[in-house]
């Protein structure tokens, strides 16, 4: 057996699975009592070339003998089956992984992580109150175990969101050393500022783009210059339409480890390096604590303070970040003078509106529209949702929602909350041209909560479909309520809960009313701050000044207002 097994490891390394996998077929058969090793190689065989199914057969048969390592290997199992479609049973191996220890953050993840994307929502009620009641006494486990932006989307408690601490232990966090050892690095400023964008995220085809590339091509060359620090994979470049080419100055980094892209930026001599990731996918925090810049600020990829990450300041506004989260964060504010979100008025398509006959809506009832992702849908979401369509009668539920399994879940404790089956219609994604195009079909657009729609909301606005909010209690349940102001709506903006609830059927009952707000959801789009890329521009720039001019007075950085420019 070990000459197959060097054998089958030998293939495996160079990429021939199948290889591998009829080296040691004979000794992972159904009959066959196989060691480990073998079960694993079969089964990373299986899933690097998409057979699910069988993969997920060979980790479960390897749980089975795999000592310390089962509670891991039946999240493997479990994954493999979601990727096969086997919602139901993957979500049973779940929870058999997480009941195998005391504790495996791995599987917690992915039990939780399915808990959310199959919208079972009681379980998941459950789930998230012991895990907030082991948050709140401090439990270092806990705080490690899930990943920032995911305890973001249902813990809307800014103190232990500060407090999360995933990836400490990995040693990459910065500390106040480093962070000195930073700013005392020389630097000449150059009479221009010098501006470095860092991200993988340089494609027009992702939703941070979407929103930000107007801004990077209507930057005043006369007062900044513009390098894009760009990891971007090429199959994301790829998908792009074209409009990446038209960016400003890219430099690819994807290729370099963190200290020779490091040893690269600094060599720019860029003054203020921008942090587009945050706590999101891809994010390299390892390269922007190796200290990239004497000011380094941390914008739009992440809606929240990013633990760990060596960022002077954060950009926000006076709604998403206001002086009583100032405790919360290390980094200190940088307050735009409307939203703090950017968007593209040039670059984004207004398409002519589809129709409700199109989309399958009936005609003679009022739709209200529900296009966040399901990791948003928290049971605080459903229930306010559930108000809202009870006391509204005459109503739908158009939602975007992917997968029978989750359909029927939410179908289900939509039923038993007093909403019928007939009223709940799904829809799936959609290219980008077409996902506008169809949101002005709906009547009003449906926020969620405590995470707000980011994107999605601007989408909604951009496209004239009012979106009702209320002003929560962290960045992310603060978007809406942003966006809407800088859009000269601050009446769709509620309060509290029940405020929004109560605005959202006033606003669906009053036809008037309703017509009036969709006509200025429109009009606005073209005259109100919140899609005026330039002016938009205007102040980051003069934001990027006021941060470089502490700076070069030998000031440590401090909270700083962006002034207005005339309306």
């Amino acid at each position: 057996m070990s000459d197959t097994l060097q054998i089958a490891l030998r293939h495996y390394q160079a990429g021939a699975f199948d290889e591998a996998l009829s080296a040691i077929g004979p000794l992972v058969t159904p009959q066959a009592k196989p060691v480990l090793q073998l079960l694993l190689i079969a089964a990373q065989c299986c899933a690097k070339t998409s057979r699910h199914a069988a993969a997920a057969s060979y980790y479960g048969r390897a749980a089975e003998v795999g000592g310390d390592k089962k509670a891991m290997l039946r999240a493997l199992q479990a994954e493999m089956l979601a990727q096969a479609d086997e919602i139901l049973p993957a979500l049973s191996e779940a929870r058999k992984a997480v009941k195998t220890l005391d504790f495996d953050r791995n599987s917690l993840a992915t039990f939780r992580n399915f808990l959310n994307h199959a919208l079972c929502l009681d379980e998941r009620l459950m789930e998230d109150q012991a895990f907030l009641d082991r948050l709140r006494r401090g439990d270092p486990r806990y705080l490690a175990a899930e990943q920032y932006l995911e305890n973001l989307a249902w813990c809307a408690d800014e103190s232990i969101n500060a407090k999360m601490r995933f990836g400490a232990d990995k040693g990459l966090f910065f500390t106040q050393a480093s962070r000195e050892e930073r700013r005392s690095r020389p630097h000449q400023f150059a009479d221009k500022i010098r501006v470095g964008y860092l991200s993988n995220d340089f494609s027009d085809q992702h939703p941070t783009m979407l929103l930000f590339q107007g801004v990077l091509m209507a930057h005043d060359p006369e007062r900044v210059e513009v390098t894009l620090f760009c990891y971007t994979d090429d199959a994301m470049i790829k998908g792009d339409s074209g409009i990446r080419a038209s960016y400003p100055r890219i430099v690819r980094i994807g290729h370099l480890d963190d200290e020779a892209a490091a040893d690269l930026i600094r060599a720019e001599g860029i003054d203020v390096l921008v942090d587009l990731k945050g706590h999101t996918k891809g994010v390299r925090i390892s390269l922007i604590n190796r200290g990239l810049a004497p000011i380094q600020v941390a914008y739009l990829g992440y809606p929240g303070s990013a633990n760990g990450i060596d960022c002077d300041y954060v950009i926000g506004d006076q709604i998403v970040l206001p002086d009583s989260s100032k405790p919360h964060y290390h980094e200190k504010f940088c307050l735009m003078p409307e939203s703090y979100q950017a968007n593209d008025d040039k670059f984004r398509p207004l398409p002519p509106p589809s129709t409700r006959k199109a989309q399958g809506l009936p005609e003679d009832r009022l739709v209200f529209g529900a296009f966040n992702g399901l990791r948003k849908i928290t049971p605080l979401t459903a229930e306010l949702w559930a108000e809202v369509l009870r006391r509204v009668d005459n109503s739908v539920l158009w939602m975007m929602c992917q997968g029978d399994f989750a359909r029927e879940n939410l179908v289900r404790w939509m039923e038993r909350e007093g909403v019928t089956r007939e009223r709940i219609v799904f829809t799936g994604p959609a290219r980008y041209p077409d996902h506008l195009a169809r949101l002005p079909v709906a009547d009003i657009g449906l926020d969620s909560f405590p995470y707000n729609g980011h994107t999605t909301t601007s989408d909604q606005l951009w496209a004239g479909l009012p979106v009702p909010t209320y002003v929560g209690s962290h960045f992310a349940s603060r978007v809406s309520a942003s966006l809407l102001t800088a859009l000269d709506l601050p009446e769709l903006v509620a309060r509290d809960q029940q405020g929004y609830v109560d605005l959202t059927v006033r606003l669906a009952n009053d036809h008037a009313w309703r017509a009036d707000i969709r006509r200025r959801t429109a009009d606005n789009r073209r005259q109100a701050p919140l899609f005026d890329t330039v002016r938009f521009t205007r102040h980051l720039e003069t934001a990027y000044e006021m941060m470089v001019a502490r700076a070069k007075a030998g000031l440590e950085p401090d909270h700083i207002s962006v002034p207005a420019l005339p309306r």
